[in-house]
């Protein structure tokens, strides 16, 4: 991903809609071997930081379910 000096916040959407840009570059052929691999590298790291953002997105809704009777219960939802 491209860094910014003021180090933007990174986000699920930011991450997936980078990823989007960079399937549609290297689906173009239009590329050199050398960005084709800076590209597919970069790739990797946002799927990885969108993973842990999905986990951690997982862990809160676990914490926050309630049950029938109201309370926060922690539950899995597999």
């Amino acid at each position: 991903m491209k860094k910014n000096s003021d180090k933007e916040a990174f986000s699920f959407e930011k991450g997936i809609e980078r990823l989007e840009q960079i399937i549609n570059d290297l689906d173009q052929n239009n590329v050199q071997l050398e960005q084709a691999l800076d590209l597919f590298g970069e790739g990797i790291k946002l799927i990885k930081q969108c993973n842990g953002l999905l986990d951690s997105a997982e862990a809160k809704v676990k914490v926050l379910l309630e049950n029938s009777k109201g309370e926060l219960v922690v539950t899995d939802q597999d």
